[in-house]
């Protein structure tokens, strides 16, 4: 490991320890472990959870329904920027909105969402909806901003529709989709959670930390919020990666 990345982690891991210190000072300042558990104590509970079935049902059902609508999300504002960028009527059309939900609190939709659909369905909407204008926003701005002379030099040596899309707009739009991913991961698992919570979807994670919250299970809300943490980091790296694979075997076909 380089020099660089070890103090990096060095620096990372000491303000890590400082936060979990912090964290410890002040349970022990309340008294109060149902309504600040202490570190060490949400460590007990979490690996407690970590070797039942039931933990992993939880999780799976969560991750699959967040999932789900984040690709169903990225493939809709695909489509979304490219006739935005290539129809300058759709381009206003769709940008009310993408403008309209990227405004609007993710609470509304989820109330509406509930009130039309029900609960089953929600999480994966709204997963879908938080995307939807992330990556319609860089896709099309990534297409916007792609070299007007390499396009004008495609032509000129009449390249084919692939291969033009490949070397010359997908070029220009992966550091912008790219970019919206790395936020979109995120916002996506905070608003897939926040959906559970609000619309009580059995068997997830949101339920979950719902009923922590309404038993003053403070452990329990604790370990569940980390385990919501290290799931979204540990698949916005995953889905990085494999855009930047997919980004490469389409280069080299």
């Amino acid at each position: 490991m380089k020099p660089d990345k070890i103090n990096k982690l060095i620096k990372r891991l000491a303000a890590v320890s400082l936060w979990l210190i912090i964290w410890q000072i002040a349970s022990v300042m309340t008294g109060l472990e149902l309504l600040l558990a202490s570190p060490v104590t949400v460590l007990r509970t979490l690996a407690g959870m970590l070797v039942t079935r039931q933990f992993y049902g939880i999780l799976y059902l969560s991750v699959m329904h967040i999932m789900s609508g984040m690709l169903a999300g990225c493939l809709i504002g695909i489509c979304a920027g490219i006739l935005s960028a290539r129809f300058d009527f759709l381009k206003e059309w769709l940008g009310i909105a993408v403008q309209l939900m990227k405004s609007l609190p993710v609470a509304a939709f989820i109330i509406l969402v509930l009130m039309w659909w029900g609960s089953k369905n929600v999480t994966f909407i709204i997963s879908a909806m938080v995307v939807i204008p992330m990556i319609t926003t860089g896709v099309k701005e990534g297409i916007d901003n792609t070299d007007n002379k390499q396009i004008e030099l495609a032509r000129v040596y009449d390249m084919t529709a692939f291969n033009t899309f490949r070397y010359v707009y997908l070029t220009g739009v992966y550091p912008y989709i790219t970019a919206q991913l790395k936020v979109a991961a995120g916002m996506c698992f905070k608003a897939g959670i926040s959906a559970e919570i609000i619309g009580l979807v059995t068997g997830t994670i949101g339920t979950q930390m719902y009923y922590a919250k309404m038993y003053l299970l403070s452990a329990e809300l604790f370990s569940w919020s980390i385990v919501v943490i290290v799931v979204s980091l540990v698949i916005e790296k995953c889905i990085i990666w494999l855009a930047k694979m997919l980004y490469k075997c389409i280069q080299h076909i």
